[in-house]
């Protein structure tokens, strides 16, 4: 809070140009505003020089900037300071960010053979299938070849197949850099494998952790189980060994090598893992899977001295009063500061408030990820489980719904103005709650848990009989809407469930549907109700 209240009295300062007090107590920030006023101020001051040396770095950004930040500028490039070269990588920037406007406002700092490029750049941008009239590009200078470029990798996300073909043109006619035409054939390789489109003999070398990852993806969507191998095992070694990718890559040794050991290894490794990756490795190898926490609660004496600070007396008065926020601030700049005992103290104590959501959200921040007792709380219990059962949803799954949407913060209001622990609509409380014959609820009942529990469980009911009780769909209906999940299903019949959940296009849903089915499986097993991560009938899409 005290930071907060330092940065806008410097703002303060700089608004009211009182330049030698802002350069006395500047202290070195990446807030562009901030900076800008620092940077005015030393010109303000006579130090124009000092200044102008470091405003490049300011101007040459993906966006545009705040507008304390004109002023400088304006003199920056009226002292002529400003480089072609500068104007060139800022509209690189700006295009390969989608900002239109500021691409439009930069034209104006090219003329003669730069502006016409530049100006064919930017048409590129708007009309990528321009780049296939080869004739219209064929002069071969550095500028042209940057706007080819664009237009090939632009036009690759949408026809890869035309791109190729006029890259085929374009590599023999054009001096191209090797770095560019790796970038070019890796996104064309790329874009064409989202397609199911991949090479007899894929590459094995200039390969990047990202190209390897795009690769291996789109194979797996396809279940090209050689291919999605292939590029696996050119993925970093690191990256290779998170829980995700030697998931898939048992996958694809099983697939492509009856009994493989290197699979039957993989698995039994991921199988003692706590996650979803962890789970589904144990369903496939029919073992039961691992919660592995530590329920070890922090010494008295810890408690004490934690409850003693004066951080947590200050979050617990601003608690109690409804100031969450600035609570929330204390608290998340406290648990940086100490010590993993400390630390699980802070979040018990926390916890012991009532505050779930943050004592959940503070254990994950210092990564206290086998304490389960903070990072999965059994509450309003009575609640749930007579939902659970007018509803008959599994009491794990609409506990898991809860705990991923709102981290059982009945108080939640997101910014799409869902509410309650739920995180329901208004508009979808009130026409669910109509179709069950409940009592139609104000905005305000939303935010009181058995009303939220009670409408929102009947809305995931919807939503299951609706996806023929399939978790992961419903899951994902609740999150993106039932309309994404109808069209993203509608070619997708019969596809195994981890391979469709792994391939869902909006990462948010791709990420939310994991971690229900990982918090379902958490919470049956803390509930005494275990069941299956996947169940029979949700092996496939159906």
């Amino acid at each position: 809070m005290a930071d907060l209240l330092f940065w806008r009295w410097l703002k303060r300062l700089g608004e009211r140009r009182e330049w030698s007090a802002l350069l006395e107590h500047y202290q070195p920030t990446t807030n562009a505003e901030i900076r800008c006023y620092q940077l005015r101020a030393l010109y303000g001051t006579g130090k124009r020089e000092e200044a102008f040396a470091q405003v490049a770095d300011l101007w040459v950004v993906e966006e545009s900037q705040p507008k304390a930040c004109d002023p400088l500028f304006e003199a920056w490039i009226a002292n002529e300071y400003l480089t072609y070269a500068m104007a060139w990588e800022r509209l690189q920037l700006a295009l390969d960010n989608d900002e239109r406007q500021l691409a439009r406002y930069l034209l104006r700092f090219f003329d003669g053979s730069h502006k016409s490029w530049a100006q064919s750049l930017y048409n590129l941008h708007l009309n990528p299938s321009a780049v296939t009239r080869t004739s219209r590009y064929a002069t071969d200078t550095e500028n042209s070849r940057r706007a080819i470029r664009h237009g090939l990798l632009r036009l690759a996300s949408r026809d890869p197949e035309r791109a190729a073909q006029a890259w085929e043109h374009y590599r023999q006619s054009h001096a191209f850099t090797d770095a560019d035409r790796l970038a070019i054939e890796d996104t064309l390789m790329k874009e064409m494998a989202s397609q199911g489109v991949f090479r007899n003999n894929p590459r094995s070398t200039d390969v990047s952790g990202d190209l390897a990852q795009a690769m291996a993806s789109a194979a797996i969507a396809y279940s090209n189980w050689p291919q999605a191998q292939h590029w696996l095992e050119l993925l970093p070694a690191e990256q290779l060994q998170s829980n995700r990718w030697q998931y898939w890559l048992a996958r694809a040794l099983s697939a492509s090598t009856l009994n493989s050991e290197r699979a039957q290894l993989a698995y039994r490794a991921l199988a003692d893992e706590r996650d979803y990756y962890g789970f589904l490795a144990a369903e496939r190898l029919g073992v039961p899977p691992q919660l592995n926490g530590v329920e070890a609660q922090p010494q008295q004496a810890t408690r004490e001295a934690v409850r003693n600070l004066a951080a947590v007396a200050r979050a617990t008065e601003l608690y109690a009063v409804g100031d969450l926020l600035n609570a929330r601030r204390e608290l998340n700049t406290l648990i940086t500061t100490l010590q993993p005992d400390q630390q699980a103290a802070l979040a018990h104590l926390v916890m012991d408030m009532g505050w779930l959501s943050q004592s959940i959200r503070l254990a994950n921040t210092a990564k206290l990820r086998d304490h389960l007792t903070l990072r999965f709380p059994t509450v309003y219990h009575r609640e749930f489980q007579r939902v659970s059962h007018t509803t008959t949803i599994d009491h794990p799954f609409l506990i898991a719904i809860a705990r991923q949407e709102s981290a059982f913060d009945r108080t939640a209001r997101s910014s799409a103005d869902a509410r309650g622990l739920m995180q329901l609509l208004h508009s979808t409380a009130t026409a669910t709650a109509r179709r069950a014959r409940l009592r139609l609820p104000d905005v305000s009942d939303l935010y009181t848990p058995h009303v939220n529990i009670e409408i929102g469980g009947h809305h995931l009911a919807e939503l299951l009989l609706r996806y023929d009780n399939s978790r992961p769909l419903a899951a994902a209906a609740y999150n993106a809407g039932p309309s994404r999940v109808d069209r993203w299903i509608r070619q997708a019949s019969g596809m195994p469930m981890d391979i469709w959940i792994e391939t869902i296009p909006f990462r948010e849903t791709r990420n939310y549907v994991k971690n229900v089915l990982a918090f379902a499986q958490v919470y049956g097993q803390l509930l005494q109700t275990p069941s299956p991560t996947l169940h029979a009938h949700e092996a496939a899409v159906p």
